[in-house]
């Protein structure tokens, strides 16, 4: 198969977050084009307090104009790795620093429409240095046993995807 090849690319939005592109990409049978949200690289971390308990976050999100439960979450600013941004975020969020930090995989949210890439780590060997989050972010910090936690994902009262999948998958690698 061959891939479709890239011939231009115009900007229709500049966000303070993200930016909408128009892609028009040729293929052997003609030309279509593509409307892309270009969003940069982000993380989400699972911190386990405890070999059992974990720090989640309630966060407002204006999109849905309401809270939801989280786990902490940024975007990679430039010059950041990923694992910079993963511990970044913990400090800012709920004020902990991870002593050790496994990266569970990379994953698209929304391939239909975006170039995110989520980044997904857990984080141990926690120590608290207190919180600094951004004046933007309205988050409340709470500890959960992930047995709870696993339990509110399999209920839908955690709703946020990248928070579901991370509690699944985090739960299927250790068995269970």
């Amino acid at each position: 198969m061959i891939k479709p090849k890239l011939k231009n690319e115009v900007l229709l939005f500049k966000g303070l977050r993200f930016n909408v592109v128009r892609r028009i990409y040729e293929k052997d049978d003609g030309v279509f084009e593509r409307d892309v949200v270009v969003f940069p690289e982000a993380v989400v971390v699972l911190p386990f307090i405890s070999p059992d308990e974990v720090v989640l976050i309630k966060q407002f999100r204006a999109p849905l104009n309401d809270y939801i439960i989280e786990a902490p979450a940024g975007v990679v600013d430039n010059g950041e790795t990923p694992e910079e941004t993963a511990e970044r975020e913990l400090v800012e969020e709920i004020g902990y620093r991870p002593g050790k930090l496994v990266k569970l995989g990379s994953f698209t949210p929304t391939p239909g429409y975006s170039t995110e890439i989520l980044h997904f780590y857990y984080a141990t060997n926690l120590e608290y240095v207190g919180a600094r989050p951004e004046k933007y972010e309205v988050i409340t910090p709470f500890k959960i046993s992930f047995s709870k936690a696993y339990e509110m994902v399999l209920n839908n009262e955690i709703k946020d995807a990248k928070t579901a999948l991370l509690i699944l998958l985090y739960s299927a690698l250790r068995g269970g």
